[in-house]
């Protein structure tokens, strides 16, 4: 059955609507990826020190360490260091660059883990942002500007002279240039 030109027309206006509808459907039926969420715990990427300081206002200073890698200063943030900290959470990591966060970790607790594992969290986590791309344990999403990582942390173990790490669910965005620049 022909298409009148007019009809044709309809078609072509109402599919190029359609392109331009978030999730609009791309070539092959392939959906653009969803914009990755810029904040976790309420701290947003681009936040300033004293944005972070107000959600969690401090009981003491934060250890921090410079990494030469993308000149990134880091603080550690522990629940005993801050008067408010979230439910289950049992470390946050900043990540600030040229003043500005740039990349934000959370380790959760060891009861937290033991009920959603790093592979049980990231599955969850296609359910919003569809398969992860995979290396070893780690899994991530990205939208061209932002990185999603969620992975099991490794930290040092609790028993005094032991050497062995303890494994934490953990999840992470950092800005898509930071994470290019990880080795």
């Amino acid at each position: 059955m022909a298409m009148s030109l007019g009809g044709r027309a309809v078609v072509l206006a109402l599919l190029g609507v359609a392109l331009l509808q978030p999730g609009a459907i791309l070539v092959f039926g392939q959906e653009e990826p969803p914009d990755i969420q810029r904040s976790l715990a309420g701290l947003y990427l681009g936040a300033s020190l004293k944005d972070v300081e107000r959600r969690y206002p401090p009981v003491r200073e934060w250890p921090a360490v410079v990494e030469r890698r993308g000149r990134v200063r880091r603080l550690r943030v522990e629940r005993q260091f801050a008067q408010s900290f979230p439910a289950s959470v049992q470390t946050i990591w900043l990540g600030f660059r040229k003043s500005r966060l740039a990349e934000i970790q959370l380790i959760y607790d060891l009861n937290f883990s033991r009920r959603k594992s790093a592979e049980s969290l990231a599955q969850d986590m296609a359910l919003v942002y569809g398969d992860p791309r995979r290396s070893n344990n780690k899994f991530w999403w990205s939208d061209g500007r932002t990185v999603l990582r969620v992975f099991d942390a490794e930290l040092a173990s609790a028993e005094r002279d032991s050497r062995s790490t303890a494994l934490r669910t953990s999840i992470q965005i950092i800005e898509q240039e930071l994470f290019q620049r990880a080795p």
